[in-house]
């Protein structure tokens, strides 16, 4: 992985009120990192800011090593970008749309046009006329038109709105796949919580203007859930296993009633812990019925838990 964007105290005013507030962060290639905070936070300008649609009033960004304000050509030649629903010519096929945007961009081959039609999924359809395309095949292939340059920074601001859960689905895919396996940095913001926990490796909190933290979603989940994961237990008898478990520091034990039990991994432990359990249990003759996983903390509960409700999710 190299840096692929990076933030060093940037701020921007509107007038007297500061919008983005000493912003300092940075991205790598071969990641999803993900842009979240409530309505009003600063997201969509540092998106602007980033790929030069506004000025920066204090710090730095720079994209790949270039510096977007001194060197702005050689940064915004890494990013390719699509906000919300790519504006495409309806009359003209798929095909016919990238080949006119690859007018416009040096050393774009054929062979290019090809392969980014492939990567997002298009090559039965790229012949038909956009008209035809559904919203999520148009959203498919305006990530094909910002790929067209070989960018190493893909920005995207709210790429699922409007999009069914399957073409959510095969956005999130292929968007995961272009940063694990063409080693891109994917910059989402959205406001769908739970795609941004299935999609990002990395997220970024902003609440009014200022970052509150950057994590992964599983160590963001874990930090505000208390733990690594919940199972729920059906045994024949609860407070016999309490006992068994009580001196287990790898495990916090919460009964429910005289036949379930919650068993919650603390830092350190993982599968072969429940797999000890398990035996021990058996062992010293509690019945084990079942033990399921107990959904925990969800990315917006932690969201919302940092935040403190601030606002509304956006």
């Amino acid at each position: 992985m190299a840096t692929a964007i990076q933030l060093e105290h940037v701020s921007k005013y509107f007038g007297k009120r500061k919008v983005v507030d000493d912003l300092s962060f940075t991205t790598q290639t071969g990641e999803v990192f993900g842009f979240l905070g409530p309505n009003g936070a600063g997201k969509t300008t540092t998106i602007k800011m980033l790929v030069g649609l506004i000025g920066i009033d204090e710090g730095s960004i720079s994209v790949c090593g270039s510096d977007v304000t001194k060197d702005f050509e050689k940064a915004l030649a890494n990013v390719g970008g699509i906000v919300e629903n790519p504006e495409m010519y309806r009359y003209m096929t798929g095909y016919q749309n990238l080949k006119q945007y690859a007018r416009m961009r040096k050393g774009v081959t054929q062979a290019r046009i090809d392969e980014v039609v492939e990567l997002v999924g298009l090559s039965n359809r790229i012949h038909e006329k956009v008209s035809k395309y559904s919203l999520g095949m148009r959203q498919r292939l305006g990530v094909a038109q910002a790929l067209l340059h070989h960018p190493k920074v893909l920005v995207l601001d709210e790429p699922t709105n409007g999009l069914d859960p399957a073409g959510i689905r095969q956005l999130r895919d292929i968007l995961r796949n272009l940063a694990h396996t063409e080693d891109i940095c994917v910059l989402v913001s959205s406001h769908l919580m739970s795609e941004m926990q299935l999609m990002c490796d990395r997220v970024a909190i902003l609440v009014k203007g200022k970052l509150i933290q950057t994590t992964t979603v599983e160590e963001l989940v874990n930090a505000v859930g208390g733990g690594k994961g919940r199972y729920r237990y059906h045994i024949s008898d609860a407070e016999t296993a309490s006992v068994l478990l009580a001196g287990n520091a790898s495990v916090k034990l919460s009964p429910v009633d005289s036949e379930h039990m919650e068993l919650q991994l603390l830092e350190g432990a993982d599968e072969n812990t429940l797999a000890q359990i398990n035996r021990l249990l058996i062992s010293q003759g509690v019945e084990l019925y079942t033990a399921a996983p107990v959904e925990t903390q969800r990315l917006e509960d932690a969201f919302i838990e940092l935040t403190k409700g601030d606002a509304q999710i956006a």
